[in-house]
């Protein structure tokens, strides 16, 4: 856990550093918002749909400031989007998850936008409220399976997992059941979106599931909760100084160098300004500054 921390913060703080805004503009835009002239043309962006909210955020500042101009998100999940942006489809990609050096070494250029937290969700009758990284871990790979097991009452846990093109999957699989060493359970409903996942782990008696950051208020108002990891609750203090364990950063990735003064140039300012800080936080997820 404290290895995958460390190399996390090392490359949020390269991305950071370096800048390394990436591109893909299908149509001509002028120059930046902060110039005052207008951007104009049709993108499609799309990717994580733990990304979504910001970016949704992002376009709408956007669009109302340059009427020319039109872009749709579709929420694909990571894996998808950044296959898409690799084809062309795509002009931008969300992602919530590191880019696998396949999709470096192929040109895709990521830049950290926010940090966000994983967080453990369960049903309202589950009365557990703090789990180990080892006991998170038993649960998910299948060999932990009543909730007695953990101090709770007698009842059968049912898992709620998230599809293998998600990358909130892939960071939960990495940081969780990589680093103890097991699998995923076969034994588990399958959720699409984060959303999905708040709505079944809310209706689903015994359920637990994980969520971005950002969703976390879907469960709580259904009457859920999240867990505790290790004694650490999810929030954006937590995540920001490293403490909560289940924590990561979420990117958006282009195809190759950015072009000076396009749209996918705008979208990355927008997003690491202090107006894009605005939109991360009201979005549930946690800005970089």
């Amino acid at each position: 856990m404290k290895l995958h921390r460390i190399v996390l913060c090392a490359a949020i703080a390269l991305c950071v550093a370096s800048l390394a805004f990436a591109g893909g503009a299908k149509e001509s835009a002028s120059a930046q918002l902060s110039t005052g002239s207008s951007l104009a043309g049709t993108y499609t962006f799309g990717g994580s749909t733990t990304v979504q909210p910001i970016a949704n955020g992002v376009i709408e500042a956007l669009v109302a400031a340059n009427p020319g101009l039109k872009i749709s998100y579709e929420g694909v999940g990571s894996g998808t989007g950044l296959k898409q942006l690799s084809a062309g489809t795509l002009s931008l990609a969300g992602a919530s998850r590191d880019l696998k050096q396949s999709e470096l070494d192929s040109g895709l250029v990521p830049v950290v936008i926010a940090k966000d937290g994983i967080a453990v969700v369960v049903n309202k009758d589950v009365s557990v409220a703090n789990i180990t990284s080892s006991d998170l871990a038993a649960i998910f790979s299948g060999s932990i399976t009543n909730w007695n097991q953990l101090g709770g009452k007698d009842e059968e846990i049912r898992l709620i997992n998230r599809d293998e093109a998600s990358g909130t999957y892939t960071s939960f699989k990495e940081i969780v059941l990589d680093a103890a060493g097991v699998e995923f359970s076969k034994n588990a409903i399958v959720a699409k979106e984060n959303g999905e996942v708040a709505a079944k782990v809310a209706s689903t008696p015994g359920a637990i599931g994980y969520v971005g950051l950002g969703f976390v208020e879907e469960i709580t108002k259904a009457g859920g909760k999240a867990l505790m990891i290790d004694g650490i609750a999810p929030s954006a203090d937590t995540v920001l100084d490293g403490t909560y364990p289940v924590s990561r950063a979420l990117y958006v990735a282009t195809n190759g160098p950015v072009a000076a003064g396009s749209v996918e140039e705008a979208f990355i300012n927008y997003a690491l300004s202090a107006r894009g800080a605005v939109i991360v936080t009201d979005a549930g997820f946690v800005p970089l500054n």
